[in-house]
């Protein structure tokens, strides 16, 4: 006794001599608190005996005027509520002490609540009410007295602090003020108080649960000022009269829940209506009936978020082999009924993540929800929408979710009267079905087989890609296409489907075989495709979606005015997909097959195009073109030559190759004098490609420069072309174009960066020639191969290193020989002798070392 006395002594001394600091690092380090929750824990639970009690809560008052000095509060309120609580009653107790004891709680409450809390007001009443509400549902009438008094005490004094408030805080804002007095267990606090009033022979217990309600009620009614709800004329005076209503207030519990439902959010309902099946549960200490009621009114018209929607079906899921009260099960019926009607894609998900297998007790939910005939197309919808949320596959959540649609689908397919609704959304169904089988990822052999062969039995564990297959045969029976279900089985189409390398030619025959046996039911396949590819953003569904959609086109006969086509091919030649792009390409060759001139325009464009699968369908097409219309090309012959010179420097190498074949195309095409410029640009770059690693790329940069020669005339230059001269092409380059140097020492230059170690060493070798012809001309442009040169030394590859260093020397010691000058020292002539003999690898052509030695003799 003497330990708490000298708590409240020494909290009293450290307000006054301003020590509060030191006394909340004494607390702590004593551990005060702690030692105080043991002296109650320890005090008999059976009799009143001491004020032992009395001076532990006065104590704990004391404290909280300590900032910092109690920070866990709600093991602190467990430890005093139970041991006030649970005392024997009031006539078997020492009055006296009693009432002290109570009245000191009280105080203690209100102290660390609303004139000492060391949160917001709201936070603190939710700790003190989440402790407190347990002790209403006990089976002891006196225990659930005490503490509906406290919850009475508090809710006065709520009520007292919000009709005070505006008068002393005029400068906070209205938002301050609303989040400092946040509630989020109101709809919990009063659906307790209401069930409470249901222990009409507890008159005081009633009492103050209704006084209680009434408190809160004005809360409410100012949180509703507070919240801006009032703007409207007739809200204000909705308002006032409500107001009127909590002065003169009721005993009637339905008359006050349906002045409360009024104004409460969503979540709050819902934690009443949670609130409300734990009292409908067989071990309750509540009315069951009163709750049945309490529920049955806050399920009409009710309209919850999705995520409450998920916490009352899960608590219902969880509570109904709890309840056998026949009134209380009928409502939770009704109820659910009513849930599925208000948000039927939140029921839906609510279910699926409840049992993902959709056992036998969650299908009874979901019968429940599908009675109501409104909720079931659009319950079907939300289970479309899952399955087309992602593949197959995935571990996510979503995942799982997406699994557990295609099972309530499945299931949902047994039943024979919801066949009108599933028909209804047939088409969107059944392509989500095929796009998740194509998408499914390579399945081994053995796995195809399991799926496709093994018996399918539904109570066992199944795979996802499995219950798919099942799904899907299971909704072609219930849109009355047996013959299609028929002919999948026969040609084994649902393994040709799942194979990585067999999808696209699944869907190839899949769609004969859907065109052959039910041509009129496809085309609601097709449109809603159609549609799909138009308006929406597709992700992972894009490239099965747009494979599935040409083969149906293209199976069923295309039209040349068919503009839709012509829409989606031209929309997805851009997509970032490149299956996709590829297979719109095709799409439009096979639109405009016979008139592939028209497409003229669309190719030079996609050819500018950054990405290089794009080029390339380009590439293909301007070949089809040049080769079966090459005078719709006669106007255009320039600007293609120009975009096809920019691409033989591609890193990617079939756009280098195929761009030199089109090249060559085109300098032998109708109007090909008007190339004449650009096929002396091409020269270097396609003599420099010539010693390309990649045979494709080398023999088409060889044939596109045996046409360039041919073209300008220059018999010599066809001939080395022909004969694959290499060296002696670069030689005869730079004798008869030698005012072209400039611009050889430019394209030259970008080819140091190739990723081609023979073009760079090409590069290197032709700039050691052209520096030997400009080192008496253009001394600057020397200096310029000299500083290209020196970037290139730190070349990855070791060859191309050594060199760049022997080009380098060659070229220093060039440019230190006089021109009249007819011999070099010897000690000159050994070192170029030695770089000369360094520069012979074994190679067919001739260093550019060994010919500048012999020019310097």
């Amino acid at each position: 006794m003497k330990f708490l006395c000298s708590i409240r002594t020494i909290c009293g001394s450290a307000a006054e001599r301003n020590t509060v600091q030191e006394l909340r690092i004494f607390c702590r380090r004593n551990e005060l608190v702690e030692n105080i929750m043991v002296l109650l824990a320890e005090e008999p639970r059976r009799e009143l005996s001491s004020e032992l009690r009395l001076q532990a809560v006065a104590a704990i008052t004391s404290l909280s005027k300590v900032e910092g000095a109690l920070e866990e509060k709600i093991p602190l309120f467990v430890v005093c509520f139970r041991s006030i609580f649970l005392l024997p009653s009031e006539q078997d107790l020492d009055t006296n002490l009693y009432s002290k004891t109570l009245r000191a709680l009280d105080e203690m409450l209100h102290s660390l609540v609303f004139i000492h809390p060391s949160a917001s007001i709201g936070e603190e009443l939710k700790d003190v009410f989440q402790v407190l509400l347990p002790f209403t549902s006990l089976q002891s009438s006196t225990v659930r007295q005490r503490a509906v008094g406290r919850i009475w005490k508090l809710t006065h004094s709520l009520a007292h602090y919000c009709q005070e408030k505006p008068r002393h805080s005029s400068e906070q804002s209205p938002s301050a003020s609303y989040d400092e007095l946040r509630l989020p267990v109101l709809g919990q606090l009063v659906g307790c108080l209401i069930l409470c009033c249901a222990f009409v022979q507890e008159d005081k217990t009633c009492r103050c649960a209704l006084s209680a309600l009434r408190h809160l009620y004005r809360f409410v009614l100012w949180r509703s000022r507070w919240e801006g709800q009032l703007d409207e004329q007739g809200k204000l005076e909705q308002w006032e009269a409500d107001h009127e209503f909590s002065l003169t207030w009721t005993t009637n519990t339905t008359v006050i829940l349906l002045r409360f439902e009024k104004y409460f959010h969503s979540s709050e309902k819902t934690d009443l209506i949670l609130l409300a099946l734990q009292g409908m549960r067989d071990c309750s200490n509540y009315n069951t009936q009163v709750a049945s009621t309490l529920m049955a009114i806050l399920t009409v018209d009710f309209n919850p978020m999705p995520n409450d929607v998920q916490r009352i079906v899960m608590a219902i899921h969880r509570s109904r082999k709890l309840i056998t009260e026949e009134q209380a099960l009928r409502t939770i019926r009704s109820s659910f009924t009513s849930l599925a009607a208000a948000n039927p894609r939140a029921m839906t998900l609510s279910l699926l993540r409840c049992s993902p297998t959709c056992d036998k007790d969650i299908w009874e939910l979901w019968e429940l929800a599908l009675s109501s005939v409104d909720a079931v197309p659009k319950m079907v919808q939300a289970l479309l929408h899952q399955l087309e949320t992602v593949p197959l596959g995935q571990k996510t959540e979503v995942g799982v979710l997406h699994t557990a649609a295609a099972t309530a689908l499945h299931k949902l397919l047994q039943y024979l009267d919801y066949g009108p609704q599933v028909r209804l959304v047939f088409p969107e169904l059944f392509v989500v079905l095929i796009i998740q089988l194509v998408s499914a990822g390579p399945l081994a052999p053995l796995e195809i087989t399991a799926i496709t062969e093994d018996p399918f039995r539904p109570s066992a564990p199944t795979s996802a890609i499995r219950m798919v297959v099942e799904t899907a045969h299971s909704l072609l029976l219930c849109a009355e296409m047996d013959n299609l279900a028929f002919s999948m089985d026969t040609h084994n189409l649902w393994a040709r489907l799942q194979g990585a390398a067999t999808w696209q030619n699944g869907l190839h025959s899949l769609a004969k075989v859907m065109l052959k046996n039910c041509r009129d039911q496809c085309r609601p396949i097709f449109r809603h495709l159609q549609n799909l590819l138009q308006y929406h953003q597709l992700q992972w569904r894009e490239v099965p979606a747009m494979a599935f959609y040409l083969e149906l086109w293209s199976c069923q006969g295309h039209h040349e005015d068919d503009t839709c086509p012509q829409k989606i091919f031209r929309k997805y030649i851009r997509s970032k997909q490149p299956k996709s792009r590829e297979l719109a390409l095709r799409g439009l060759r096979n639109l405009y097959a016979g008139r592939m001139q028209l497409l003229l325009p669309d190719a030079l464009l996609w050819l500018q195009d950054m990405r290089a699968d794009i080029k390339l369908q380009a590439i293909h097409l301007l070949q089809d073109i040049a080769a079966q219309h090459p005078a719709s090309i006669r106007g255009v012959l320039s600007q293609l030559a120009v975009q096809l010179l920019s691409c033989f420097n591609e890193d990617n190498a079939e756009v280098r190759w195929r761009s030199m074949e089109l090249f060559a195309l085109l300098l032998e095409a109708p109007g090909r004098k008007r190339l004449l410029l650009q096929a002396e640009r091409s020269l270097l770059p396609l003599f420099i490609h010539m010693n390309e690693d990649i045979p494709n790329v080398a023999q088409a940069a060889q044939k596109a420069l045996i046409h360039a020669a041919k073209l300008l005339g220059w018999q010599q230059l066809q001939r080395l072309a022909s004969a694959a001269e290499v060296w002696m092409i670069a030689d005869c380059l730079l004798q008869k174009r030698g005012r072209d140097a400039e611009q050889y020492l430019k394209d030259t230059v970008l080819h140091l960066h190739s990723p081609q170690v023979p073009v760079r060493d090409t590069a290197v070798r032709f700039l050691g020639l052209l520096g030997r012809k400009l080192r008496n001309e253009n001394r600057e442009k020397m200096s310029d191969i000299r500083k290209a040169l020196e970037g290139a030394k730190e070349d990855s590859e070791p060859a191309v290193r050594c060199l760049v260093l022997q080009t380098l020397l060659i070229l220093s010691v060039l440019e230190d020989v006089p021109p009249t000058r007819p011999r070099l020292p010897p000690m000159v002539l050994e070192n170029v002798e030695g770089v000369s003999a360094l520069h012979r690898d074994g190679s067919s052509s001739v260093t550019f070392v060994v010919v500048l030695h012999v020019e310097l003799k």
